[in-house]
């Protein structure tokens, strides 16, 4: 029999310890209490590693679509610039790596070996007749001509439009030639010169062609060769290069005909080591006719032309020894000890190098720089006679 007074008193604990206190709602019998979401944001995903990233760029695999862009080995400029390269030509103001320029590209596309409408000249070294004849002479052709002040255009768009054909694709197929280097880029900065590299690179990387006209320093080298002018990056990011030396202007009349020489100082691809071409100026002349006047010189004439150019820079160097000496034999001083006394007293000049002058004149070819020669009389007497000039 249960006890009626104790269990009330427990009952009545029971009251007492659930005053106040919180009672969990039952998931399984109320289950119109639970709240549900639902994450929508984007799957959370790992970040790639340093390497994973790497990975992602390379190009492996790609060699079959890659070989169907790739561009033929051809020449814009023949014998010089390959088509996909950046080849950067040096030479001094009025060298003629303008004319010659031209000359090439005129060759090139009139003889359908690239397409004009690919060529985009950009002429920023013009003033504005040079500007108007060059224009005549694209729309002959079929090129682009390009030049600043005019439609809005500036150099500094030069360096990011190659940017950007690189990146949309456009610049496959497409020649520009920048007439000169230094309106687009400072050739002496590093930093600014290697910012146009990494821009120029791209270009021709994705299938573009860039010619580049740049200047030669204002001295010479030791070897009184042209060395070309700035820094070094432009030469060490071209995939060609050459430098142009004057090597003789030879004047007849009122026409001076100017030889120079292209010579190569790097190469990636089988471009000349050396290319000739002569061109003649008169007073007055048209752009045109000068650009017609342009011949391309071979290996051997070249050679010629700089052996002459050689001799008559030293004639005119030794000009004053070499009167005196034609001067002492007219008068009747013929032995050679004699002659370099005189020739020596008179000149003020050593006798080492008026000996010197005495014998690199003396011979049977008036064109070899000969000015006279040495025959020997009795009692084996060697004396020395003028030349004629047909001789």
């Amino acid at each position: 029999m249960k006890n009626a007074i104790l269990e009330k008193m427990v009952e009545d604990w029971d009251k007492e310890d659930n005053v106040g206190k919180w009672q969990p709602t039952s998931i399984v019998d109320k289950k119109e209490t639970v709240i549900r979401t639902h994450y929508t944001g984007p799957p959370y995903t790992k970040e790639p590693t340093p390497l994973e990233r790497l990975t992602q760029y390379s190009i492996t695999g790609q060699s079959k679509n890659l070989r169907k862009q790739m561009l033929d080995d051809q020449f814009v400029l023949k014998d010089m610039a390959i088509m996909g390269q950046w080849t950067t030509i040096y030479g001094a103001p009025n060298s003629g790596k303008t004319l010659i320029t031209n000359w090439l590209l005129r060759e090139s596309i009139l003889s359908e070996s690239i397409d004009g409408e690919m060529v985009f000249y950009i002429n920023a070294d013009d003033n504005y007749r040079g500007l108007v004849e060059k224009i005549e002479l694209a729309e002959n052709w079929g090129m682009h001509m390009i030049a600043p002040h005019h439609k809005h255009f500036t150099v500094d768009q030069g360096p990011e439009l190659l940017a950007e054909m690189a990146d949309d694709g456009s610049a496959r197929g497409a020649v520009v030639i920048l007439d000169t280097l230094k309106k687009f880029t400072d050739l002496m900065d590093k930093r600014v010169a290697s910012q146009f590299g990494v821009a120029a690179r791209g270009f021709v990387s994705a299938g573009g062609t860039l010619i580049a006209l740049a200047h030669t320093n204002k001295h010479a080298g030791a070897d009184g060769k042209s060395i070309y002018s700035g820094t070094s990056d432009i030469v060490d990011d071209s995939d060609c290069c050459f430098i142009i030396d004057k090597i003789s202007v030879d004047e007849r009349f009122d026409a001076k005909t100017h030889t120079i020489e292209y010579t190569n100082i790097k190469a990636r691809g089988d471009v000349s080591s050396k290319v000739g071409f002569t061109y003649e100026k008169s007073p007055g002349q048209e752009y045109t006719a000068l650009l017609d006047s342009v011949k391309r010189v071979d290996e051997y004439c070249l050679k010629e032309i700089k052996g002459k150019a050689k001799i008559q820079a030293a004639l005119e160097e030794d000009a004053e020894i070499i009167q005196i000496i034609l001067a002492l034999i007219k008068d009747g001083t013929f032995t050679k000890a004699k002659i370099i006394k005189d020739a020596h007293e008179i000149s003020g000049e050593s006798t080492a190098r008026v000996k010197k002058v005495l014998e690199r004149c003396t011979g049977a070819s008036y064109q070899f720089g000969h000015r006279w020669r040495q025959k020997t009389e009795s009692h084996n007497r060697h004396v020395f006679e003028i030349l004629p000039a047909h001789s």
